[in-house]
Formats: structure tokens, C-alpha cells, sequence
């Protein structure tokens, strides 16, 4: 009868030991799914699409249409680039007029933060907010297309130093190798 007793404990035990090794195995394998997806969200080049150069002699320059400039302009903010309009002279192009009135050429989030004279911070009624942002982008782009529908223009690609961020708050802009570089998207109306 003892030995009974001592084989249910084990058994018992047993079946412990194999419940909490699933549950360990369990968490385990969770956890890599969400390491996993964190890694994937945090990939800021895994919406990047890339263009091959077609005339070298251009540089990174192509011809495009509104259609080929809208999924761009719908990512400007998730992947943090600027996007600038100039028309055939290269004068600025006004896509849409600011919250002031003030006509502007330009998607980029360091310009539609602000401060005033007094050091007050200032944002655009739809920054911060995924849905007002696409709101505003829709706006911008029924603007082109009342305007620009059958234009081509010319995309170029550069990159220019962003003083946006100064993290010491001096002013200071002497060269250093941790500087930041922003990505720049300038569309150019076709002559």
C-alpha cells in the first residue's frame, strides 16, 4: 500500500513537472514572437523603397507623377523625411497654407513644430495624431490634383544636416560625428 502511495506522489509530481515545463515553453515561445515583432516595428527601413538610378548622370533624379509622389507623401512622418515642392523656376511651390495662413512648400515635422519669440512650443493642429496627419496629407494631395494632375516632375533624393536637435541646448553647431542627417525629397514641376 505504501508503494501505492509513493507511485500516485511521483505521478503526481511528474505531471507538475510536465505542466509547468509546458507553461515555461509556452511563455518562452511568446516571448520571441513579441522580441520578434518589437524588432520588425522598430526597422525604420522596412517601408523603404528603393529606386534604381536610370540616367547616372542625373544622380539620384527621376521623372514622376502625382500617383508615384502620393505613397510618399503618406509616409513622410512614420519614416521622418522631409517633402519639398518647387516649381519650374524653382521657386517654392505652396501645397497647402498653415494654420497662420502662411503658404507652405513643405512636409516635414521639424517645421510644423515651432516656437514663438516668448520660447513657447508650438505644433500644427495635426501633429501627434496618425489620423489628423493622413487627414492633412489628403488635403494636400486633392490640392495637387485640383492643380498638377497630368504634371511630371522630377524627384531628387539628398540629405542635409538636421540642427533641429541640439542636445546640450547651446546653439552649438561645430562639426561632430554624431550629427544627425535627414533625408530630403525635393519635386521639381517638369518645365
Amino acid at each position: 500500500m505504501e508503494n501505492a502511495v509513493e507511485a500516485l506522489k511521483m505521478a503526481g509530481f511528474m505531471l507538475i513537472f510536465i505542466m509547468g515545463l509546458s507553461v515555461a515553453m509556452f511563455m518562452l515561445s511568446r516571448a520571441t514572437f513579441t522580441a520578434d515583432s518589437i524588432i520588425q516595428n522598430e526597422d525604420r527601413q522596412s517601408t523603404y523603397q528603393y529606386i534604381e538610378v536610370e540616367n547616372p548622370a542625373l544622380g539620384l533624379a527621376r521623372t514622376v507623377t502625382l500617383a508615384d509622389i502620393v505613397p510618399t507623401l503618406y509616409r513622410y512622418h512614420t519614416e521622418r523625411f522631409a517633402v519639398q515642392f518647387y516649381d519650374a523656376s524653382g521657386a517654392p511651390l505652396t501645397i497647402y497654407d498653415d494654420e497662420g495662413g502662411e503658404p507652405r512648400n513643405d512636409l516635414d515635422l521639424n517645421t510644423e513644430i515651432w516656437y514663438d519669440d516668448l520660447g513657447e512650443k508650438h505644433t500644427a493642429s495635426w501633429v501627434g495624431n496618425r489620423q489628423l496627419i493622413n487627414n492633412h496629407i489628403d488635403s494636400v494631395v486633392k490640392n495637387l490634383y485640383n492643380y498638377y494632375e497630368d504634371t511630371n516632375f522630377i524627384e531628387r533624393l539628398g540629405i542635409v544636416e538636421d540642427n533641429t536637435a541640439d542636445p546640450d541646448g547651446t546653439g552649438d553647431t561645430d562639426i561632430d560625428i554624431n550629427k544627425n542627417y535627414k533625408r530630403i525629397i525635393t519635386y521639381t514641376v517638369m518645365p
